[in-house]
């Protein structure tokens, strides 16, 4: 009796955290149909928001943010000249852009979105025989349309910087050397590449345009992504 009983309270709490993990997953094209209907070709990239204490995040995170966007199909704005332009028209603090300002870019840039960022996270760590980058950061899509939002997602992607070696006292050594001398903007890269990769979908110059409508991602629009150097 007590086997039955048990056994109907497993199957229970199995069955709910089934279904829990189910409703935690949607499909790219229900969660962004704006993305297919009428989807952006040219993307304005704004200067990302800091909100990390890293001060170079800032520039590595932008210039690895137009590679990252043109490979999912997309034609981002060169970056350098955008920025310069903000600059002189006093628009380089993200933060300060209303949605009345998006229709210029329409009109000045010829973009058909903008793309928000912020960097919520950027922290380097070393722990005996790895060394890592994780980088928190939150992405949205504008129209500049009409302001509504077409894609918006948050990551944690966490870049382990490792060792091939066996022996724990040279492992340790090699991480530490290469976490100390490490150019994170590839790093920073990768990040952004596996993040547009997992969640944004395909843009028309893409092979792949309009083939990832069932892809399923999170479906609280956040994902923690792991990679391995």
């Amino acid at each position: 009796m007590k086997t039955t009983i048990f056994s109907t309270i497993l199957l229970a709490v199995l069955l709910l955290v089934s279904g829990c993990a189910t409703q935690q997953r949607a499909s790219l094209g229900s969660t962004f149909p704006k993305m297919y209907g009428n989807p952006p070709m040219t993307i304005l990239i704004l200067p990302p928001i800091n909100k990390s204490t890293a001060a170079d995040a800032k520039e590595y995170f932008s210039c690895s943010l137009s590679e990252a966007i043109g490979m999912k199909g997309y034609y981002p704005m060169p970056v350098e000249a955008t920025f310069g332009v903000l600059r002189d028209e006093g628009l380089y603090d993200s933060e300060n852009i209303t949605p009345a300002v998006l229709a210029n870019f329409k009109q000045y840039f010829g973009a058909d979105a903008v793309l928000f960022t912020s960097i919520e996270e950027w922290e380097k760590s070393w722990a005996l025989v790895s060394g890592s980058l994780t980088i928190t950061s939150k992405f949205s899509l504008l129209s500049t349309a009409n302001a509504d939002t077409l894609w918006d997602f948050t990551t944690k992607t966490r870049v382990t910087i490792g060792s091939s070696s066996d022996n724990l006292l040279i492992a340790a050594l090699e991480s530490a050397v290469k976490t100390a001398v490490e150019d994170y903007f590839p790093n920073c890269l990768q990040a952004n590449i596996v993040t547009m990769d997992a969640t944004m979908p395909y843009g028309k110059h893409h092979p792949g345009y309009h083939t990832d409508a069932e892809k399923l991602i999170s479906g609280s629009k956040f994902e923690v992504i792991s990679i391995s150097k």
